[in-house]
């Protein structure tokens, strides 16, 4: 059993409460059509039908440099995404204008299981964690998925706990602290998705990736996205009027918080220490 979308919230308000949102059908034929085109082209797969795309003969990662895509860069100019962006920020002048993508794929791997991962993960790995951050996260589908087609799989409200501890604590380190030994163990949500479906999840929610062994062998084929505001937020009353979606997810903190320090400048600086690189979540 997997988590299921309650239908009758708003996808906004969705977001909200459990961390996550599907917005079907965003992106019409016109954009995802060419840009599965060129991706097929980038990978040498113009002549390979998508039930043929093997972990043998099929990278999980664009072999090329973003820059050369041309169609999947102008992601962030299809009218439904932007109008996401601006929904969660509340005014299309937060939006801080970067396209930051990278293209995910997951082909059919014959020596796994039709199942999903136990257990997540969050995106800050043995690094300072930020307790509001700057944006938030979203996948835009290219192809039509079925369950076990390596797709995401999202841990649902779990951003609610991450959060909660971090406004006590905003220096405990996934996942050595042990805050985090238990808290992914909930009932997740696969991202099944058709041609232009678009998932948004926040930066402190748990999730995970999956192997593909799909029944119809079907690949999963997305654009892996982030959503950024301008500013980095500071401080938060949850019972201020006028929060925008995305200020009201970084409300868990049990009142008014500040933060104590400027999270991204701490952030900056810890890089520029850390001996060792974290590795990279694959998702």
């Amino acid at each position: 059993m997997t988590f299921a979308v309650d239908q009758s919230m708003h996808w906004a308000d969705h977001y909200v409460e459990y961390g996550f949102a599907v917005i079907k059908g965003v992106v019409g034929p016109e954009f995802i059509d060419p840009a599965l085109a060129e991706v097929c082209r980038l990978l040498d797969h113009e002549n390979l039908p998508l039930k043929q795309w093997t972990k043998e003969n099929t990278p999980t990662r664009s072999p090329v440099p973003i820059s050369e895509f041309k169609v999947c860069n102008a992601i962030y100019d299809q009218p439904g995404i932007r109008r996401i962006i601006d929904t969660m920020f509340g005014s299309p002048d937060q939006w801080n204008g970067q396209r930051a993508w990278q293209l995910f794929v997951t082909p059919y791997d014959t020596d796994t299981k039709a199942e999903l991962s136990k257990g997540g993960h969050i995106d800050f790995v043995e690094t300072p964690i930020p307790t509001f951050g700057s944006g938030f996260m979203f996948q835009v589908s290219l192809v039509k998925s079925e369950p076990f087609s390596g797709n995401i799989t999202i841990l649902p409200g779990t951003h609610k706990l991450v959060q909660m501890e971090l406004a006590k604590h905003p220096e405990i380190f996934f996942p050595s602290n042990p805050f985090f030994n238990n808290i992914f163990d909930v009932e997740p949500f696969e991202f099944v998705a058709e041609p232009g479906d678009v998932l948004l999840f926040h930066h402190l929610v748990g999730h995970s990736g999956n192997n593909n062994h799909a029944t119809n062998r079907s690949p999963r084929i997305t654009l892996h996205c982030q959503g950024l505001r301008k500013e980095w937020m500071k401080e938060i009353d949850p019972s201020a009027k006028g929060l925008s979606p995305w200020q009201r997810s970084l409300a868990f903190t049990g009142g008014p918080h500040r933060l104590k320090r400027d999270e991204e400048q701490w952030i900056m600086e810890y890089q520029k220490t850390r001996k060792t690189k974290p590795k990279v979540a694959a998702y």
